[in-house]
């Protein structure tokens, strides 16, 4: 690349499915990239090309075109593979082959590949494992959001590029006052004002005979206390089925957020919660954004893995999900609250400083 020419990133992810949490992670990496480069130029491998250019301003391609994906490839500096847990084979080994496969063919082409700021595994099988090691060791370096993706690649046999602990991406991201100010207009219009308000994040779950169940009477036992509740999908139609059959479980008046909101909207609505109870990941992100302690229901290993790096207690465990563990954990947070409001915001503010590093490292590669 001739020294005065802008890079060019092509960035590869679970990006255009309108999953808020990957979404959020797309929005911290290109700000990222911008807030060091700022004439960096971004091609994002996308299921919705449309909808990610036109929100994020980057170019992009449909991620199961193999044309568009080959030329988008020869024709940048530098394949970025991130952030978000990508490389685990409990969804498929098919999605793992996938992203694996696109760092194969960065490097025929003879373009530099970094990871960012993964959370690896899990990674069950043995091919899965084998792929893993065979890819990830030809890759020019890694960054991991976890200590356990450490050692878990480590694991595995991934011992040659170089591995770094950063943080995960939207950990990276300053709350706004314009972004609040969004959060507020959006909890407005379901008749909720900042005070006493819990979020709650739901996804679909093979035990949710269980689940639904003790979160609807959670807000239940919440709203006998003077709560609020409002119910937050997360996955557009993925998590609103899901939360409308808790809120029609629950006899409180219950809340659901029915549309799509912005990377904005979602972190300024977050910030105004008082309570935030929740299986998503990138919700009780958000939440911590604020300096909100979370709640956490752990239906995969990041989960506690993030809970770990807040240096708060457990997560509840999703499988055999009860109202009374859910009631232990959230009596415990506001009996604590002030106490574990000043460490989530002092944890925050040095896993920010790591998530910022990401981006550096990247660039510096080019």
């Amino acid at each position: 690349m001739i020294a005065d020419l802008p890079p060019k990133v092509l960035v590869s992810g679970y990006y255009g499915f309108h999953n808020a949490g990957d979404e959020a992670i797309l929005y911290a990496l290109v700000d990222g990239l911008r807030a060091r480069r700022p004439d960096v130029e971004i091609t994002v491998l996308s299921q919705d090309p449309a909808h990610t250019a036109r929100t994020y301003g980057v170019a992009a391609v449909r991620r199961a075109d193999p044309r568009a994906v080959a030329g988008a490839m020869r024709d940048t500096d530098l394949f970025v593979s991130g952030g978000g847990g990508l490389l685990q084979d409990t969804t498929s080994l098919a999605s793992l082959q996938y992203y694996l496969g696109l760092m194969v063919l960065a490097r025929l082409m003879g373009r530099k590949i970094f990871l960012y700021a993964q959370g690896i595994g899990p990674l069950r099988s043995r091919a899965g494992r084998a792929l893993t090691r065979a890819v990830l060791n030809r890759v020019n370096m890694i960054t991991v959001r976890d200590e356990e993706s450490r050692e878990l690649l480590k694991a595995v046999g991934v011992n040659k590029p170089p591995v770094k602990v950063t943080a995960d991406p939207v950990l990276g991201l300053e709350l706004k006052p314009e972004w609040l100010e969004k959060g507020r207009r959006v909890l407005a219009g379901l008749g909720l004002q900042p005070g006493k308000l819990a979020g709650i994040s739901v996804r679909p779950w093979a035990g949710r005979e269980t689940v639904i169940p003790a979160i609807a009477g959670l807000a239940d036992w919440l709203d006998a206390r003077g709560w609020r509740v409002v119910l937050v999908p997360f996955h557009r139609d993925v998590d609103r089925e899901v939360c409308q059959e808790v809120a029609s479980r629950a006899k409180a008046g219950v809340k659901v957020i029915a549309g799509e909101m912005s990377v904005e909207e979602l972190a300024g609505m977050c910030a105004h919660l008082d309570l935030a109870v929740g299986m998503r990941l990138h919700f009780l992100v958000f939440a911590s954004l604020a300096g909100v302690p979370p709640v956490a229901i752990a239906y995969d290993p990041k989960v506690g893995q993030f809970l770990g790096r807040l240096g708060l207690p457990t997560a509840v465990p999703v499988e055999g999900l009860t109202l009374g563990a859910l009631q232990d954990q959230v009596e415990y947070v506001i009996e604590n609250s002030e106490a574990l409001r000043e460490q989530v915001a002092r944890r925050v503010e040095a896993l920010r400083k790591e998530a910022r590093l990401t981006a550096e490292l990247a660039l510096n590669l080019i």
